[in-house]
């Protein structure tokens, strides 16, 4: 485990973090060939079910094709991220950033941009007819959560926490990778795992890009709006990204669906996946901690209006030895 001293580094130049990758560094997908649907879209241990009872009492082949509804579905989160909240925060910016963080921040956009066609075109691949004309087919997104982030984003007294979500979901996404990355090649289908790899890449820069911004627009803040921002970010961190959506129960009656021998357990899928914040500390480990999420945890440690996020993330404690907060 990384400690926040640790973390908490120097940040890297904007000029490094805003220099052209080679064109050669860039992965190929081969777009072409149809999807191996014999293989897993998704690390298992990222998959929300697999920290449930009933779990265990699936199949080879259930389990299969949960991964790949699971993998399904992070793509269409990634793609509205990528398009909606990240494009609204990094806009939010723009007119109180200098030229080198103007360049990071487009640098960023046009990353997002790539990446979003990607994710586009994977899940186009994987079911031609589901996404044929859409984006979202299985993402079942909070009713509120549109409005709400424009309403933030428009507010420069809050805005802010916005930058807090981007950090956040960013580093969610390169471990995200880094376990797919982890999956045996004969297992994982290689257009996700090719996708993985270069999604990696750009986000640990874009990880950096976010600390730039909470340097300049979130830390010289007076303290009474920091706090504001603390209450702000436990609410929806904890009401809208920890907590398995409406989306993620979406997906097992997609599979109870496709496998009517699993309907039966669907009430004990729907029930457990709706208590897994309570039940389950290996969950909340997988989604955030100090394993997961370093810098953000690292961050959360610098300011100590942010202690009080222990009170959504179970795996987060302040860190208090000398030298460690500042």
């Amino acid at each position: 485990m990384l400690s926040p001293a640790a973390v908490a580094r120097p940040l890297a130049p904007l000029e490094r973090l805003t220099a052209a990758r080679p064109p050669a560094a860039r992965s190929a997908l081969d777009w072409t060939a149809p999807i191996d649907r014999s293989r897993w879209f998704f690390c298992e241990t990222l998959t929300p079910l697999f920290y449930t009872p009933v779990y265990r009492e699936l199949g080879a082949e259930h389990r299969r094709r949960y991964s790949q509804l699971t993998g399904m579905l992070s793509n269409e989160l990634i793609l509205l991220l990528e398009t909606g909240v990240l494009a609204l925060t990094l806009e939010a910016v723009l007119p109180g950033a200098d030229e080198p963080l103007r360049a990071a921040v487009a640098r960023f956009a046009a990353d997002e941009r790539r990446h979003a066609e990607t994710w586009r075109r994977l899940n186009r691949l994987s079911e031609p007819r589901w996404y044929a004309g859409t984006d979202r087919v299985l993402c079942r997104m909070p009713a509120g959560l549109p409005v709400l982030v424009r309403h933030l984003a428009r507010h420069s007294l809050v805005w802010p926490v916005l930058l807090w979500l981007q950090l956040s979901q960013e580093e969610r996404s390169i471990e995200i990778s880094r376990r797919c990355a982890r999956v045996p090649a004969d297992r994982l289908e290689p257009r996700y795992a090719a996708a993985y790899r270069e999604h990696l890449r750009d986000e640990v820069h874009h990880v950096q890009i976010d600390c730039h911004l909470l340097e300049r627009f979130y830390a010289t803040r007076p303290a009474p709006v920091r706090r504001l921002t603390a209450r702000l970010l436990r609410r929806v961190l904890g009401s809208m990204f920890l907590r398995p959506s409406r989306s993620t129960v979406g997906v097992v009656r997609v599979l109870a669906t496709e496998y009517p021998e699993l309907r039966r357990l669907l009430p004990r899928m729907i029930a457990e996946l709706r208590a897994l914040p309570e039940t389950s500390g290996e969950y909340q480990h997988m989604m955030y901690s100090r394993e997961t999420t370093p810098v953000t945890f690292a961050w959360f440690d610098r300011f100590p209006e942010m202690h009080t996020m222990r009170r959504v993330l179970r795996a987060y404690e302040p860190a208090t030895t000398r030298g460690d907060r500042r």
